[in-house]
C-alpha cells in the first residue's frame, strides 16, 4: 500500500495571487513563460493555457460548453488563488483561430483578438469586480518575441 500524500498546504494569505491565461501554441511557450517571469516580475502564478487562449471565454454562442466550462475555471482559480492580477496573453498568427474558422481572413486576426480579449476583461470584471486585467498581444519577430501591452 502506498502512503498517503500530505494534503496540500493552503496558500500564503497574505500574497496576492495572479492569474494568467495564454494560448498554448508551442511556438510562444517559452517567450510567454519569460514575459511572465522576467518582464513582469512574476515569482509565480496559476496558468491556464489552452488552445486561443482566453478566446474559449468568449464562445457562449458558438461552443457554449466551452465557455460554460471555462468560466468554472475561472471562479474555481478566482476561488483559489483570490487574484488581484489577471493577465491575458495573446499572439499573432494565433492557428486556433485561423484553422477554427474563428477569423475569416488573417489580415482581421489581430482584431478579432484584441475584441476578444477585451470581452474577456469586461466579464471578469463583471464576474469578479475589482481585480486588475492586463492584456498583452505578443509578434514574433526576427527571431524575438515583441509584446505590446493593450
Amino acid at each position: 500500500m502506498a502512503p498517503a500524500e500530505p494534503p496540500l498546504r493552503p496558500l500564503p494569505q497574505d500574497e496576492p495571487g495572479i492569474l494568467a491565461i495564454h494560448c498554448s501554441d508551442p511556438r510562444y511557450q517559452t517567450h510567454f513563460q519569460d514575459f511572465l517571469r522576467n518582464e513582469l516580475k512574476l515569482p509565480r502564478y496559476a496558468l491556464i493555457a489552452v488552445p486561443g487562449g482566453a478566446q474559449f471565454l468568449t464562445l457562449l454562442d458558438y461552443l457554449p460548453k466551452f465557455s460554460w466550462a471555462g468560466w468554472r475555471w475561472m471562479k474555481f482559480m478566482v476561488n483559489l488563488t483570490r487574484p488581484e492580477r489577471v493577465i491575458l496573453l495573446a499572439h499573432d498568427d494565433c492557428r486556433w483561430y485561423v484553422e477554427t474558422g474563428f477569423v475569416r481572413h488573417p489580415e482581421g486576426l489581430r482584431a478579432q483578438v484584441v475584441n476578444d480579449l477585451r470581452k474577456v476583461r469586461a466579464s471578469f470584471l463583471q464576474r469578479f469586480g475589482g481585480l486588475r486585467v492586463e492584456l498583452y498581444f505578443a509578434r514574433l519577430q526576427d527571431g524575438r518575441c515583441e509584446f505590446e501591452a493593450l
